[in-house]
C-alpha cells in the first residue's frame, strides 16, 4: 500500500457491555454478570480494526464536553488513532448500552449525541484526503455529512465504501458517490424493500444501484454480488460465537484491508468471513 491512507468518517461512542444469561423482555429485570466501558460506535470500531493491520487512518468524529470524553480520547490514544480530526464539540458524547446473552447475541441502545454534530468544515481540508485510497463511512451520522465526505471524495477520485448500518431509506445522492455497499440481512431487506428471503434476489437489485454488494448473513456466511453478475454465496463457518459484539465492523475492516492491498473483491470477502469467525470465537 506503501503511504495510502484511510479516511474513516464515523460514530464514536462509550460503550457499556453488559454481560448477561439473558437479555430481558420488556416489563423484565434480569440480574447481570458484569459490565465493562468499551471504545466503540462504528466508525471508531473500523478506524481501530484498520489500524491493528498498520494501515494509516485518519478518523473524523466529534466528542462531547463532558466525563465520556476524557474516556474516549484516551482509548484512541491507546489504539494509536490520531485525535487530530476529532472535534470537540458543546453537548453530550455518543454512548451506547449493549447487552448480550450467553449464546453471544446481544441488543444495544445508542444515543448518537454530538455524532451528529461533526462540522462540515473538517471535510474541506485537502490534508485529509492527501494519499487517501478510500472512504469509510456508516449511518450513525447525518446523513448531509456522509453525502459531503463522498462527494469530496469523488473529486479526488477516492473510492467510497459505505456501510449502512443503521438501514435508512436510499438516497441517491449519496449512493450516486458510493462503489462498494455493506449491509447485513435486516438492512438489506430494508433498502431494496424486499422482505422476502431470496438474498440473491436482493443482491441483485442492490448492486443496480451500488456495483458491488455484499451482504452478510451471519452464520450462513456471506452473499456477494457485483453489476450485471450472478451473485455468490460464500458459506459461514461453524464456530463457538462467545460474543458477535462489533463483529460487523470488524469484518468491514478485515475486509477493506485486503481489498485494498490485492485488489480481489471475492477473495478479500473470504478472508474477512474466516477472521470474523475467529473474532467472535475468541
Amino acid at each position: 500500500m506503501g503511504s495510502s491512507s484511510i479516511v474513516v468518517l464515523g460514530s464514536l461512542h462509550y460503550d457499556i457491555f453488559i454481560k448477561s444469561n439473558a437479555i430481558p423482555k420488556i416489563g423484565e429485570t434480569v440480574l447481570a454478570e458484569k459490565w465493562f466501558p468499551k471504545l466503540g460506535g462504528k466508525g471508531a470500531n473500523q478506524a481501530v480494526a484498520l489500524n491493528k493491520e498498520l494501515i494509516k487512518v485518519k478518523f473524523i468524529s466529534a466528542i462531547g464536553d463532558d466525563f465520556f470524553s476524557e474516556f474516549l480520547l484516551k482509548r484512541l490514544q491507546e489504539e494509536n488513532i490520531s485525535l487530530e480530526n476529532i472535534s470537540k464539540v458543546k453537548g453530550n458524547s455518543g454512548i451506547s448500552v449493549a447487552i448480550s446473552n450467553k449464546s453471544g447475541d446481544y441488543s444495544a441502545v445508542v444515543v448518537s449525541g454530538v455524532n451528529l454534530e461533526i462540522p462540515e468544515a473538517s471535510l474541506y481540508n485537502n490534508n485529509l484526503w492527501k494519499d487517501a485510497s478510500f472512504l469509510m463511512i456508516q449511518n450513525e451520522i447525518k446523513e448531509e455529512i456522509n453525502i459531503v465526505a463522498a462527494k469530496e471524495a469523488k473529486k479526488r477520485n477516492i473510492k467510497v465504501f459505505l456501510n449502512a448500518a443503521p438501514a435508512k431509506k436510499i438516497n441517491y445522492k449519496l449512493f450516486e458517490c458510493v462503489d462498494i455497499l455493506l449491509v447485513n440481512e435486516i438492512e438489506a431487506q430494508q433498502l431494496s424493500e424486499d422482505y422476502s428471503s431470496n438474498f440473491d434476489t436482493i443482491a441483485t437489485k442492490l448492486s443496480n444501484i451500488v456495483s458491488k454488494v455484499i451482504i452478510t448473513l451471519g452464520s450462513d456466511g456471506v452473499i456477494l454480488c457485483e453489476k450485471d453478475n450472478t451473485p455468490i454465496h460464500i458459506k459461514g463457518y461453524l464456530v463457538n460465537v462467545k460474543s458477535a459484539h462489533g463483529a460487523g465492523d470488524y469484518f468491514a475492516g478485515k475486509f477493506l484491508i485486503d481489498f485494498i492491498k490485492n485488489n480481489d473483491f471475492e477473495n478479500s470477502i473470504r478472508v474477512a468471513n474466516k477472521k470474523t469467525a475467529e473474532f467472535i470465537s475468541t
